[in-house]
């Protein structure tokens, strides 16, 4: 991946969510409360505070159109026998994370309470 592909990655809000959630647990996480958390930064709400249907429909949005991108470029890989996500072992995550630094502000520090970075 070259760096130009790399912003194309995170041309994205949610997929920049997808990163920054996976960089900051540094380990796998499920579908549900990827998508969870997804919202919640989405909406500007803490967590606990995301509707059901905002969580289906961030869902919706990561299976359907940012995972397929992801996996396509070995960013992230799906288990999707245990709907677990982590990003990949590949150097193309090191190219997107430094590509994600000159972004400002990253990672993103507009999201209220707990989000506040």
């Amino acid at each position: 991946m070259d760096q130009r592909d790399a912003f194309r990655v995170l041309a994205s809000a949610d997929r920049q969510f997808v990163l920054h959630e996976l960089v900051d647990r540094d380990k796998s996480i499920s579908v549900d409360a990827l998508s969870q958390a997804v919202a919640a930064r989405r909406h500007r709400v803490p967590t606990e505070a995301v509707s059901d249907a905002q969580a289906d429909r961030a869902q919706v949005r990561l299976v359907h159109l940012h995972f397929p991108q992801l996996m396509e470029r070995n960013i992230i890989t799906v288990d999707w026998t245990d709907d677990e996500v982590s990003l990949a072992d590949t150097g193309h995550v090191d190219v997107l994370l430094e590509a994600a630094e000159e972004l400002e502000p990253w990672p993103p520090n507009d999201m209220p309470g707990k989000f506040s970075w």
